[in-house]
């Protein structure tokens, strides 16, 4: 009779274990996934302007040297890991920091389930409607640039903060923890700091059984001594360089960047400039898939917290799910104040379902939790579904590491290289290219004029007297001028034949020797690479 009883709970010992052991195997295929979607897509325009400064800024200055068009956190990541993992290759760092930052992300949300609710189906649900998510599995969530980087820290922010106020007692280092990283987020993306206006304001109503002076000393101090230790750099530059500043981060979005695209909207079919284009898009990114699935679950989650009786967590976490909320909210409408509208802006309010999820989950009574789950569990299902297929993706390729993006990037830097040492071009100048990771990659120079790729390039002649002033860049009609100063060694175009135009019209007038080299290639096209003349090489010798 003993022995029997001693084999059940072994037995009951034993499938636990084969279910958890079965959930980190299916957990590391995962994140083996999307690892391997994040290094097998195809390198993006955008990634000329958010890697180069990793290789730069040891010789430049951010804003005075560089042209680049947003706040700097994102640009110092990519800078710690590039130095930090010396022996990956440039492209190679920076997509390991977007994947670093995917972990954060889904460990976090993940954690904000399991702290607020003690339940391994809500911490669940968090991170797999993130890594299901329809926009994060394009160019939002897989390209080396700021995209992604802000959501783990946005979605820490609230969620330190939620669990703060869920607590009787909000806790201090929480709250503190929750102003730095909220204020990390706008530091990564300046569109993130739409979600600190509703917990600032949040911080002097909530709890409200706490005398106002109370919330003072315990709420709003921690959120607003965090926010400024995590804001401190921002205020540095605002105060020591205010034009180069702004000028990069509010004057060009508000002014050339709006004029550009303004002028060459033809150049991108379905581009959204109007209201309505931007609503059509962000029911793009909102309303499918696994982001519908985990709005729904929000959505009904609170409808039954609020229906049910009440229990001892209700009143906090209730009152942190309508400063969580509130602060989705304004992300969701600032996303449509930027024209035109693309996918990435409409990315940010995706971190709200899971920490609304949690609370209103830690909020309902018991029997409206145990009713709930059969729905969560069903959606978790449908997420899984929907996301696989483009997961698998990753892992197939996975299978081939000598074709996944970075490591091409490193076969044409050599090939550049190579090319340009028999041609005893190396060390002649720089490479004049509007697709600088080619050179950087190779270790060859480049203008810092280009660094930002075709970005800075592109609006020059939408760019007034006053904004060129304080932007390192050059235009077509600069080119001449440029190149004179300092005579390029090489101009490597095949990207984009109408910006690049007047680099070839330059090559051509000044006898550069053109070689099409079809294995230097991405999906914008192949290179041309022009070398200089044999009389412009014995001057340089």
């Amino acid at each position: 009779m003993s022995s029997s009883r001693t084999a059940a709970p072994m037995a009951q010992v034993r499938g636990q274990s084969i279910v958890v052991a079965t959930m980190l195997a299916v957990g590391l295929l995962v994140l083996a996934a999307l690892y391997g979607r994040i290094m097998g897509y195809d390198l993006r325009r955008d990634e000329f302007m958010f890697v180069p400064p990793a290789a730069l800024l040891d010789d430049h200055a951010l804003y005075r040297d560089l042209f680049y068009n947003h706040v700097p956190y994102s640009a110092w990541l990519f800078r710690a890991v590039h130095q930090a993992l010396p022996w990956l290759g440039l492209l190679a760092a920076a997509r390991l920091t977007v994947f670093l930052a995917w972990l954060l992300l889904l460990g976090g949300a993940g954690w904000v389930g399991w702290r607020l609710t003690g339940s391994a189906l809500v911490a669940a649900v968090g991170p797999l409607s993130l890594i299901t998510a329809d926009v994060l599995l394009g160019q939002t969530g897989m390209a080396a640039t700021n995209n992604l980087l802000p959501l783990p820290f946005a979605l820490l922010g609230l969620g330190f903060f939620a669990v703060a106020l869920a607590d009787p007692r909000p806790g201090f280092g929480q709250l503190l923890l929750a102003g730095v990283m909220l204020s990390v987020a706008a530091g990564m993306k300046a569109s993130a700091i739409a979600f600190v206006p509703a917990v600032a304001i949040g911080c002097f109503l909530v709890p409200r059984q706490l005398p106002f002076s109370v919330r003072l000393r315990h709420v709003v101090l921690p959120v607003a001594l965090g926010g400024v230790i995590g804001a401190l750099p921002l205020f540095w530059y605002a105060a020591t360089a205010p034009d180069l500043f702004f000028a990069h981060i509010l004057g060009y979005h508000s002014g050339p960047h709006v004029a550009y695209w303004q002028a060459n909207a033809a150049s991108e079919p379905g581009l959204a400039l109007s209201p309505a284009g931007k609503l059509q898009l962000s029911l793009s990114v909102w309303m499918v898939g696994a982001t519908l699935l985990a709005l729904f679950l929000a959505l009904l989650c609170l409808l039954l917290s609020w229906r049910g009786k009440r229990n001892a967590r209700s009143g906090s976490s209730l009152e942190a799910a309508a400063v969580v909320a509130a602060s989705v909210l304004t992300a969701a409408v600032l996303a449509f104040v930027p024209t035109p509208g693309f996918p990435q802006y409409y990315a940010a309010p995706l971190i709200g379902p899971p920490i609304l999820i949690a609370l209103s989950c830690r909020a309902m009574p018991e029997d409206s939790f145990r009713q709930i789950r059969p729905a969560l569990g069903v959606a978790m299902l449908l997420m899984a579904v929907y996301g696989a297929p483009r997961l698998a993706l990753g892992l197939n390729d996975l299978r081939h590491p000598d074709r996944l993006t970075p490591a091409r990037l490193e076969r044409s830097a050599d090939l550049l290289r190579e090319t340009l040492v028999a041609a005893r071009l190396d060390g002649a100048g720089p490479v004049a290219t509007l697709s600088p990771l080619y050179p950087l990659a190779a270790g060859l120079p480049i203008y810092p004029e280009f660094s930002a790729g075709p970005f800075a390039y592109r609006v020059a002649p939408h760019t007034d007297a006053r904004l060129r002033g304080l932007y390192a860049m050059a235009g077509p009609d600069d080119l001449p001028a440029l190149f004179s100063a300092t005579p390029p060694a090489a101009i490597l175009t095949g990207f984009d034949p109408v910006l690049e135009a007047p680099f070839e019209d330059y090559a051509r007038a000044n006898d550069y020797t053109l070689m099409e080299m079809p294995r230097i290639s991405d999906r914008y096209g192949s290179a041309r690479l022009w070398l200089a003349s044999p009389d412009q090489r014995g001057e340089r010798e």
